[in-house]
Formats: C-alpha cells, sequence, structure tokens
C-alpha cells in the first residue's frame, strides 16, 4: 500500500494567479479532521494527517480501513441514513461519540467518495424558542426598514448578536465585482470601513464561483498551519484528486491569508447573498482574535443570510417604485400630447418633455437625417459624429452607458456633455432613433487601498501578495455620468415604441400628401397622352392614307410616262407610310390594353385561338403550317386582350418560319405552381405556343418583351416591335406573366402564365 500526499504545492504567480485551483488545497484548517471514504464499501481513501490529536489513530493506521473498524455500528448507520434521507445541500449534521470525545460531524458527496468533517462538539446550540424569535425580530426589521440600505444595517446588527464577531459587513458587488461595504456592525473602537470600495482582484473569479455553490464559509484562526491530506495511490478509479468544494474545513489560499493578515483580522466567517443565481454580495464576519462558532450558530447566521437574499427584489423594487411612479406620469402626459399629432414631436416643447421623462441632461431625436435637439449638448459636428457612431456601431440594438469613454473614441472631448447615452432605434432599417444623455459627474470613491497596487510584485519570483496598505485612498472618477435607473430605462423603451407609431405616422401622412400630389400630376400627363393618342390614331392617319392613295393614282395615270427610278422612289413612300400606319395602330392597341378598365369575365380560351387560326387561315395554307391544338382552359379575362394576345403569339409563329422546313406550331396548356417569387405557391394556368421556326438567340429572353425591341432586322420579317410588349402588358393586367426561350435555327416558346 502506497501512502501519498495530496497537498497542492501551485505557487501563484504574477502569470497564473487565475488558474490557482483553490477547490483541491489537498490541506485542511486544524480545528478539524477530514476522512473521506468510498461509496461503494466505506473504505478510508482520504486522511487528514491530523487525525491522530482526535483518535489517537494516524493516517497510516486509517487509510485503507472500512469504517467498521473504527466507529460503532450505530455510528455507520447514522452516516448512511444522512445519504439515504436528505439531499447533500442541506449537510444535516449528526454526532458521533469516540474515546470519550464528542464529535460535530458533517457529510457531503464529492466525486467517489463521501466526504467527513469532524469537530469538536460544542454544548452552545439555538433551541426553537430562539429560532422563533429570529425569525419574529426579522420580520419586524422588514416592516421598520424603508429601503435597502436600512434592511441590511439591521441584518448586520442582528448577525453580530448572534455570532459574537468584533465586525460584520455587509459587502455589495457591482457589475465588475468591485465591492462596496454597503452595510456595518462592529464595536466601537474599530476603525470604520463603511462606503469604502475594494477592488475585483479582492476577491478572484474561481473564489466568487466557489461562494456561489458554498454558501457559508468559517476560517477559525487566520494564522492556522494547514493539515496536509494522504490518500493510498490508485484508491480510486480515476485516480482523482479530493475536491473540497462543498467541505467546511477546506483549507485556505495562502494568498488570502496573508491579506488577512495585513489587516491584522484573526478570524472570519463569510456567508454568501445569492439573488437570481449570481453573487449579489456577502455578509462578511471578522474577528481580531482566534474564534470558533458552533454549527448551529453559522446555520442561525446562515439564515439572516437567507432573510436578506429573499429581499433583495422586494426592496431594490421598493426603491425603484417612486421613480417609477414619477415617470409614469410623464409618459402618460407625453402619449396623450402626440396622439393624433404627430408632427409635434420635433417641436422645442414636446423635445423637453422627452429629456425630462428620464432626467436626462438632453436629448437628441434624428429623424429623416436630421438632428431635433434639446439640453446640455455638443456642436452640431459632434452630434452628427456621435449619431453616425451608434447607428454604425449597434444598429437595430438599444444600447445604453454611464461610461461613454469605455465605447466610443471621441467621448473624451464631449464628457462636459455627454458621458453617459440611452440609444434607442426607431426603425427595422436603422434611419430613424433618439438618444438620451447625461453629462459627466466627477466623484471621489474611497478605496481600501490603491486599487492599482492590488496585488504587489515580490522580488524576482514573481511571487503574489495582496496590497498591505488598507490606508483609505481617495479616487476622482471622470468621464462617467449618473447611472441610468431600470424604470428609467423601462419608460424609455415605452416612450420610444410610442415616438416609433408617431414617427411611422408621419410618414404615412406624408406619404400621402406627396401620393395625391403625384396622382393630380399624373392625371395631368394622362390627359394629355390621350389627347396625343387622339391626334395620332386619328389625325396622323389621314395624311398617311392621302400618300397611299396619291402615290397609287400617280402609278396608275402616269405610269408609263414617268422613270423607272421615279417609280421605285413612289413605292418607296408607299412603303415606309404603310410602315408607320401600322406602328399608329399597334401603338393604339398598346394604348387601349393599357387603359382598359373592363371587368373580368369567364372565357373560353379555345374558341379565341380557333377564332385568330380562322384569320390567319389563308397564311397557314400558304406556308402549308402543321397547327397541333390541345384542349385549352377557360379563364377569367378581357375577351379582347386575350384575343390581340394570341393574334400576335401566333402571328409571329407564322412570320418568322424557315426555309425547307414544314412549319409546326403547338399550342397546349397545363396546371402549375409558379416559382417566381412574387406568385409563390400559387396555381396558374399555363398556356405554351411553341414553333419550330427561325426562333432567337437565348440572350434575347428577357429583352424580347421591351418596347420596340426586333431581334430580326431582315426585310422579309416586317413588324413594329411592339407586338410582344402587348402580350406582356396583357399577362400582367390579368395578374399573370409571360418568359419565352429561343433557339436559334429551332424554335421559339412562349409561356403565358394565367390565375
Amino acid at each position: 500500500m502506497k501512502i501519498k500526499s495530496i497537498v497542492n504545492d501551485f505557487k501563484a504567480t504574477m502569470l497564473n494567479c487565475e488558474s490557482e485551483a483553490i477547490h483541491i488545497p489537498g490541506t485542511i484548517q486544524s480545528h478539524g479532521f477530514l476522512l473521506a471514504v468510498t461509496q461503494v464499501n466505506y473504505t478510508v481513501a482520504f486522511c487528514s494527517e491530523n487525525c491522530v490529536e482526535f483518535l489517537n489513530k494516524t493516517h497510516v493506521e486509517l487509510l485503507g480501513k472500512n469504517l467498521e473498524t473504527i466507529f460503532s455500528k450505530a455510528d455507520i448507520e447514522n452516516i448512511q441514513q444522512q445519504f439515504n434521507e436528505f439531499s447533500t445541500d442541506l449537510l444535516r449534521p449528526f454526532i458521533i461519540n469516540y474515546n470519550e470525545k464528542t464529535f460535530h460531524v458533517t457529510a457531503h458527496k464529492s466525486d467517489e467518495v463521501i466526504v467527513l468533517e469532524f469537530e469538536i462538539f460544542a454544548e452552545a446550540k439555538m433551541d426553537l424558542p430562539d429560532l422563533f424569535i429570529q425569525m419574529k425580530r426579522f420580520a419586524y426589521h422588514t416592516e421598520r426598514a424603508d429601503n435597502l440600505q436600512s434592511l441590511c444595517q439591521d441584518i448586520a446588527d442582528e448577525t453580530r448578536s448572534i455570532t459574537g464577531y468584533d465586525r460584520v459587513m455587509i459587502y455589495r458587488f457591482d457589475k465588475e465585482y468591485n465591492g462596496e461595504v454597503f452595510a456595518e456592525s462592529k464595536k466601537d473602537a474599530l476603525k470604520p470601513f463603511l462606503h469604502l470600495h475594494y477592488p475585483h482582484t479582492d476577491i478572484p473569479s474561481q473564489a466568487r464561483e466557489l461562494y456561489l455553490r458554498n454558501l457559508i464559509r468559517m476560517k477559525v484562526d487566520v494564522g492556522y498551519t494547514p493539515v496536509p491530506i494522504y490518500t493510498i495511490d490508485g484508491v480510486l478509479k480515476n485516480n482523482s484528486n479530493l475536491d473540497l468544494s462543498m467541505a467546511i474545513l477546506r483549507s485556505v489560499s495562502s494568498m488570502h491569508l496573508e491579506y488577512l493578515k495585513n489587516m491584522e483580522v484573526g478570524a472570519t466567517f463569510v456567508i454568501s447573498l445569492i439573488h437570481h443565481k449570481k453573487l449579489w454580495g456577502l455578509i462578511s464576519c471578522h474577528h481580531y482574535s482566534v474564534k470558533h462558532i458552533p454549527y448551529y450558530i453559522r446555520l442561525a447566521a446562515h439564515l439572516q443570510g437567507i432573510f436578506l437574499s429573499s429581499q433583495i427584489d422586494v426592496r431594490q423594487l421598493a426603491d425603484e417604485f417612486e421613480l417609477a411612479k414619477e415617470t409614469g406620469k410623464k409618459i402618460v402626459d407625453l402619449q396623450n400630447l402626440l396622439i393624433n399629432n404627430p408632427h409635434i414631436l420635433t417641436q422645442k416643447s414636446i423635445l423637453l418633455k422627452l429629456k425630462d421623462l428620464i432626467n436626462a441632461d438632453g436629448v437628441i431625436l434624428h429623424y429623416n437625417e436630421e438632428n431635433y435637439t434639446e439640453g446640455n449638448l455638443p456642436g452640431k459636428q459632434e452630434r452628427d459624429e456621435l449619431i453616425n457612431w451608434l447607428k454604425s456601431a449597434k444598429g437595430s440594438h438599444s444600447f445604453n452607458t454611464y461610461q461613454l469613454y469605455k465605447h466610443y473614441a471621441g467621448a473624451t472631448q464631449i464628457a462636459n456633455s455627454i458621458a453617459g447615452v440611452v440609444y434607442l432605434p426607431l426603425s427595422d432599417n436603422n434611419k430613424n432613433c433618439i438618444v438620451w444623455t447625461r453629462r459627466e459627474v466627477e466623484k471621489n470613491i474611497d478605496w481600501a487601498g490603491d486599487p492599482s497596487k492590488a496585488v504587489n510584485k515580490k522580488d524576482e519570483i514573481l511571487m503574489l501578495s495582496p496590497r498591505k496598505s488598507f490606508e483609505i485612498w481617495k479616487q476622482a472618477v471622470k468621464l462617467t455620468s449618473e447611472e441610468w435607473k431600470t424604470p428609467e430605462l423601462k419608460e424609455a423603451e415605452a416612450v420610444s415604441a410610442a415616438i416609433q407609431r408617431q414617427l411611422h405616422l408621419a410618414d404615412l401622412q406624408a406619404e400621402e400628401k406627396r401620393y395625391l400630389t403625384l396622382n393630380e400630376k399624373l392625371q395631368k400627363v394622362n390627359d394629355e397622352l390621350a389627347n396625343m393618342n387622339w391626334i395620332s390614331t386619328h389625325d396622323l392617319k389621314e395624311p398617311l392614307r392621302k400618300i397611299q392613295v396619291y402615290g397609287s393614282i400617280i402609278l396608275e395615270k402616269d405610269g408609263a410616262k414617268i422613270p423607272d427610278s421615279v417609280k421605285e422612289n413612289v413605292l418607296r413612300m408607299q412603303k415606309s407610310a404603310g410602315k408607320m400606319q401600322a406602328l399608329i395602330d399597334d401603338l393604339f392597341t398598346y394604348s387601349k390594353v393599357i387603359n382598359d378598365d373592363k371587368k373580368l369575365d369567364l372565357v373560353d380560351l379555345n374558341e379565341i385561338v380557333e377564332g385568330v387560326l380562322l384569320d390567319f387561315k389563308e397564311n397557314i395554307e400558304e406556308k402549308n403550317i402543321t397547327i397541333q391544338l390541345h384542349n385549352l382552359p377557360s379563364v377569367y379575362g378581357i375577351e379582347f386582350q386575350l384575343r390581340q394576345l394570341f393574334l400576335n403569339l401566333i402571328g409571329n409563329s407564322i412570320k418568322f418560319t424557315r426555309p425547307q422546313v414544314t412549319p409546326v406550331i403547338s399550342i397546349s396548356s397545363e396546371i402549375v405552381t409558379s416559382e417566381k417569387i412574387n406568385f409563390a405557391s400559387q396555381k396558374f394556368h399555363k398556356i405554351i405556343v411553341k414553333d419550330n421556326g427561325i426562333g432567337f438567340n437565348a440572350a434575347y429572353e428577357e429583352k424580347v418583351f421591351k418596347i420596340f425591341q426586333r431581334l430580326h432586322s431582315q426585310t422579309e420579317f416586317m413588324g413594329t416591335g411592339i407586338g410582344l410588349s402587348i402580350c406582356k402588358k396583357i399577362a400582367e393586367l390579368h395578374g399573370g406573366y409571360i418568359d419565352a426561350v429561343g433557339v436559334e435555327d429551332e424554335g421559339a416558346t412562349f409561356s403565358i402564365y394565367l390565375p
């Protein structure tokens, strides 16, 4: 059997202090002894060296032995009962007698073992009447206290009365875990620590973590010599160290002991104050000589901590209640002013109310790229730069701070007017926002020693030691505003929602006015276009007809007399006039499609297509075109427009045939779900007009529907470039769309999607 020490010889340095494993020191305090037994068969796996002082047996004699060989069967059953009936969180104490000595024992599980901690039993205890009186006194304190600080003072006085320590402090943490002595009860001769501040380095993160798990800690003698713990090599499966996180006797970091010695403290007792599962503060008891208090006294003091923890929320809410009532009245008044009157939001009187709403020094309402301001603020350039940074850095997320300099580089130049801000966006697109500001409030903080010297170097080996000076060190805190209180932040969020609605309403009203103005302008333009349409379709067509008629008369009467060059020019003139007349006819059709307001009727597309094919009968027979007409659906639409649609599509297929290839035109339909995002999951009739003509380049599939877009410049393919634009407009007016697929020298496919 190989026995070894588990003492953790870790040496804290400037480089590794945050890594000190204070939960596995491998030693205990000397006012008790420790045995850790396996959960399977109660074999002693760990044993403190000082067992010999209490049991007259050395650790060598105890390690590897079963508890039954050390204590009585009744004692073993008592230990077993603790784990059968109670949670380990309760740490129910029990009594064990050994060699005419009585021990007070607590037990808890730690990994693979049960840790048993033994202290000499003390007769002093609190009976039921004492506990009743304690609870009654607490009820009295809670009724009497006007605020949280007053209640903490009462708890400090009561805890000192129960425990008998020289000094009891209620220690409260801020967000960075710097501490403040929030309340204090002490002997008259002692120097006060009330309102002193301590840097977060006084209680490292790993220590705070243990305070969250083990809620009471007692150090009987700061000058004790740590007692090493021994184990049998290989006794546990994973050969792990002994985790003493929940142990009462756990040894203390040498750093902390030196810290207490520097304060001339002889003994301590600490109770954790937990709020929302976080370490809110501590009840810290100091004694200036060695002091041991029995377990029941510790529990009574712990009860004070539980009482206080239960009241933190209640008291903080009570402290905030008056402020909430005051700001609540302000927000109601403001909302009443804004109802149905959004445009007054930028007025000075409203901005003043906004500023006062959360007790700010200034307010900036950023609306439509303009800053509307009120209060103590820097110049325009500094304001603009701050707003631009907030919009860029925080965007659509709200933000508040009382130390702007920690976030914004330009804060140091404007601290006399802006040291703290509350930023709330007022639109999803990060366009509008509101910013409340507070100026710098310079104040002095009393530190218990210089916080910059919280940790001192020792020579070249970089050992750590706490600062030795606990004299009051004053620090002037600059670039900091008054902190924003919770009710103020809540009211700011509430009023920002109201402002957001008002700005949205103002935007809607401005948009409505803009649309009314635009509508009037469009109406005038439409009237002018209607007049031009009349001119183009009536006044312009008449001269074109006359040009064609006079040309025919010249050729008929004087054809034999005039030279061939003149005849050719007359024919060109007639042809140009014909093209112009066709263009005017197509423009008239396009205009008619756009402005047609006829209601939708059920239209049989089979009848429409058959009528169009009948119109093209001579062309179809002349080119020997094969028509493959499948059954088409009935749709709701405007009959004239749908006829025009198929007239253009079928006309194109007839026009653009290929030589030496038998033309085939296929017209079919199917029901589909459109893949276009604007029509996602909507069902459509897909009408397909497909031919095997000359086709077109795939690069023009989007351009083909643009007005005046002609893809074929050959003279044999006459056209105006408006026909497919008419088709696109008709499809859109029917709640659908059209697309095209072309392959040169293979053909074209046009697909019309109609609801």
